[in-house]
């Protein structure tokens, strides 16, 4: 039986365009990622792409929990600010 939700999707992720687009998109974000200071990376790569909690990357990176919500915050803000800048986003 044909569903339409299914077979769209499907389309969706195989359309050239979709992924040349998907990979232009994952080539600015690592290259605004990588411009970050180490601080901020480690944060947001723990929290933001490897979902660890905050009580976990506070013991990871061994600081306290109320340092990685402030260096989180400076670094979602850092990165919005580059990821704005390398797409010519405002």
């Amino acid at each position: 039986m044909f569903d339409e939700e299914i077979h769209s999707a499907a389309n969706d992720t195989s359309n050239p365009a979709t992924l040349a687009l998907q990979s232009a998109d994952h080539q600015i974000f690592r290259q605004a990622l990588d411009e970050l200071p180490v601080e901020f990376r480690e944060v947001v790569v723990l929290r933001d792409l490897e979902d660890f909690s905050y009580k976990e990357i506070a013991e990871i990176a061994n600081i306290p929990r109320g340092t990685v919500m402030s260096r989180l915050a400076r670094a979602r803000e850092r990165l919005k600010q580059l990821l704005c800048k390398y797409g010519n986003l405002s």
